[in-house]
């Protein structure tokens, strides 16, 4: 499967279970470890751990490899490592404090 269709599920099932304010960043030529960053906000922790569950099976219907999930919903943050997506699910509480959008998007000088 190529980044372009990969992207476009990982979005749809986060759409799916309400995940707002998706953000897809292109870190390809600032890392080495990751092609995408995507970025979503929850309203709750088990909107969270939907969110979470949704990403999961979808990547694994579609096999692509995951390395490991972290984090918590009732910290506000998960983390889903796919190797080249690594997608954070926020509460906008969260998501507000580490802005990493803001973090993401800066050009190294």
């Amino acid at each position: 499967m190529n980044q372009k269709d990969a992207l476009k599920i990982i979005k749809k099932s986060i759409s799916e279970k309400k995940g707002e304010k998706i953000e897809i960043i292109d870190v390809k030529s600032r890392t080495p470890f990751a092609d995408f960053y995507i970025i979503a906000s929850a309203n709750n922790p088990r909107q969270i751990d939907a969110i979470k569950d949704a990403v999961v099976d979808t990547l694994e219907k579609n096999k692509i490899k995951i390395n490991h999930v972290e984090g918590r919903s009732s910290s506000g943050w998960v983390l889903v490592d796919a190797y080249s997506y690594i997608i954070n699910i926020f509460s906008k509480a969260e998501r507000a404090r580490f802005n990493l959008e803001e973090l993401l998007n800066k050009k190294s000088k």
